[in-house]
């Protein structure tokens, strides 16, 4: 179970081996360790020293997030440690298996970019969004046709992989604007938006989706700083982004365009003192994203939740980089 903590005055305790949520002097909740896998902070509070060491005996991920979908900090039990498994990332990382990978990751994107917009304007028919459809349509064939060879520039090529995601997502948020309602005037992407729910949305939304990435890429024991596309930045935990391009438009876009066009959030939710989604708005985003997490679907002939779907792309990487096997990315055709 994931166990999300937002707001002010927080503080995680222990009692016997149980966490405990308090509120001020208030306990707010209380759940047994052995039930949760990972606990992902929004908070501004405490977490006592006995409570960090429950964590760390049971194997629960602790995970802070800003509102912006950066992550603080990761903290993790030492029993997840597989250094053969890192040392072959690190390789992928500067050779071609990543570039391969990455492909898969930006294909994968695309693909639920174009079936996103498509699901999206199959009541409207807005016709200016079926030109941008088709538009897609054209940057995942020419990205189809750009071929990756052992003798390629690990940068250029990354910076090309980059080029033609960049296409294609310029020609995705264009289509998202002309589908959502013209009183919330969304225009563009923008990860530092000023006053602009939807984009707000879409970060704190991308937070709770990273928490969950970077659950499964600890756990499998792979370096969540070292990415195989996006690069290497301080404090910056680039295969989480690499990963979550797989699956932002499937579980965030949609659930934040659903609550959009429903009007169950709207630009009066946004609070304007800190330039960030008020409480009660973040508590149903989160709540709506949860769900969707782990509501299930069929994918592969098969039953599964998102969750488990995230848990398997994960295991799929790490199996590609042990075996040089190769990597599918996961995507909808609806």
């Amino acid at each position: 179970m994931k166990l999300i903590i937002d707001g002010y005055n927080k503080t995680l305790r222990k009692k016997d081996n149980q966490i405990v949520v308090m509120e001020k002097d208030n306990e707010i909740y209380r759940i047994s360790a052995n039930k949760v896998s990972d606990i992902t902070i929004m908070a501004k509070g405490h977490i006592t020293f006995d409570a960090l060491n429950l964590m760390a005996k049971n194997n629960i991920k602790l995970i802070s997030i800003n509102y912006f979908g950066q992550i603080n900090y990761i903290l993790e039990s030492p029993n997840q440690n597989n250094i053969v498994l890192k040392k072959l990332q690190y390789q992928a990382s500067e050779n071609h298996k990543g570039l391969l990978i990455s492909k898969e990751f930006i294909t994968s994107k695309m693909k639920n970019q174009k079936s996103t917009i498509k699901t999206l304007n199959k009541n409207k028919k807005i016709k200016e969004v079926k030109i941008i459809e088709n538009k897609i349509k054209q940057n995942i064939k020419d990205f189809k046709n750009f071929k990756i060879t052992l003798n390629d520039n690990i940068f250029t090529s990354k910076n090309k992989i980059m080029g033609f995601e960049g296409i294609a997502s310029v020609n995705y948020w264009e289509a998202v604007s002309l589908l959502l309602p013209d009183e919330i005037n969304f225009k563009k992407r923008n990860q530092k938006p000023e006053n602009d729910v939807v984009n707000s949305m879409l970060n704190y939304g991308y937070a709770i989706l990273a928490s969950e990435i970077a659950k499964n890429i600890v756990t499998l024991g792979l370096d969540p700083y070292c990415g195989l596309l996006h690069a290497d930045l301080k404090r910056r935990q680039s295969l989480i982004f690499d990963l979550i391009e797989e699956f932002r438009q499937q579980i965030v876009d949609k659930t934040v365009f659903k609550l959009i066009n429903t009007n169950q959030i709207n630009e009066t939710n946004i609070d304007k003192r800190n330039n960030s989604l008020k409480l009660e708005s973040r508590k149903l985003l989160a709540g709506e994203i949860m769900a969707k997490i782990h509501s299930d679907l069929t994918f592969e002939n098969e039953k599964v939740t998102y969750a488990k779907i995230i848990e398997n792309q994960t295991k799929k990487l790490v199996k590609s980089l042990l075996n040089n096997t190769e990597y599918n990315g996961f995507y909808l055709n609806w």
